[in-house]
């Protein structure tokens, strides 16, 4: 005899994620994810990896549970660098949602869209409440996938009229810059001297370089960095001088501890230790603290992910789905 499934579950590919989770409504998504952090609204583990071997790729899992919306979610997310360029993108995986009365899964969600968007609205939060409110010109160090994301959210918080992009491959950055200034209709080029993009009143890396690609000795007072790119222990995009003279904070200090490679080899120099780490953007948020003590301060905003980002993003998703009859629904 068939059994009748007990409860029905949503599959929502990317092109569903992309289209039901826009930039604009995503940032206001973060700033609750900060605050939830904050509040004690929400359970989250450090999050784990396993890398391959050979060190070409690894998958991760994050999971955590939010009271309002309430959910239990993880994320499961393969990281391999070298897919850059390619069809299938460096990071590739899903979010899945269970519901807090029987813990039954409810929905399926592309992580690698979720990921792309989520982390770029957040920084922009970040950016928001820490960079000055004059802030007009943005150094990107990179040209891939958060690059692209990130250029978008920024330019929702603040009305940047010169936009600098630095990588490696000169080439790269000048397809890069050509394609955002055609999209976004704003001043954005390429340089090929990364202390050109790093003299920018808001600087955001995002690479996947192991060694730092910003020195500490470039900045200037006033300034606001964004470090998003080095998300193990083992890498770090800015040196120790950029950590040691930034007013430092972070998503999630648990994660900044175990996984922020910059801060790690700082703190392993003896350079700074815990305490260096001012708080998070959640506590500026709720006015626990304050973002500047002075005009002149030089903020840093350590980007590691949360498992309440991607939890909230895919609880909108699912509810823009419902509401507008997106995604497969298969008997569970």
């Amino acid at each position: 005899m068939e059994v009748a499934p007990l409860s029905e579950i949503c599959l929502l590919n990317a092109a569903t994620v992309r289209e039901l989770l826009p930039m604009a409504a995503c940032v206001p998504l973060m700033r609750r994810a900060f605050s939830m952090v904050a509040t004690g609204e929400t359970v989250q583990p450090v999050r784990q990896a396993l890398p391959l071997p050979d060190r070409r790729g690894l998958v991760g899992w994050m999971p955590g549970y939010t009271a309002d919306p309430a959910w239990l979610g993880v994320k499961v997310v393969s990281v391999f660098p070298g897919n850059f360029g390619t069809d299938f993108g460096s990071h590739q995986g899903m979010v899945l949602l269970f519901e807090t009365t029987h813990g039954a899964p409810v929905a399926i969600l592309d992580g690698r869209e979720i990921t792309a968007i989520r982390t770029a609205a957040a920084t922009a939060v970040a950016t928001d409440v820490l960079a000055s409110p004059q802030a007009r010109s943005l150094g990107v160090f990179g040209y891939g996938e958060q690059a692209e994301s990130h250029i978008e959210a920024l330019l929702l918080v603040r009305p940047f009229s010169d936009i600098r992009v630095w990588g490696r491959d000169v080439g790269r950055a000048r397809e890069f810059a050509a394609a955002m200034r055609t999209r976004h209709g704003c001043h954005i080029e390429a340089v090929a001297d990364a202390r050109a993009a790093a003299d920018c009143d808001v600087v955001c890396t995002l690479t996947a370089a192991a060694e730092p690609i910003l020195q500490g000795a470039w900045l200037r007072h006033g300034q606001h960095v964004n470090i998003v790119g080095s998300s193990i222990p083992s890498t770090a995009e800015v040196d120790d001088a950029t950590i040691v003279a930034g007013r430092l904070f972070v998503d999630f200090k648990d994660n900044a501890l175990a996984l922020g490679g910059d801060f790690r080899r700082a703190k392993a120099k003896g350079l700074i230790d815990d305490a260096h780490i001012v708080g998070t953007i959640g506590d500026v948020l709720t006015g626990v603290l304050p973002a500047r003590l002075s005009a002149a301060d030089i903020t840093l905003f350590k980007s590691l992910g949360m498992s309440s980002e991607d939890i909230l993003s895919a609880d909108h998703v699912l509810k823009e789905a419902r509401r507008l009859g997106k995604g497969q629904w298969v008997g569970w």
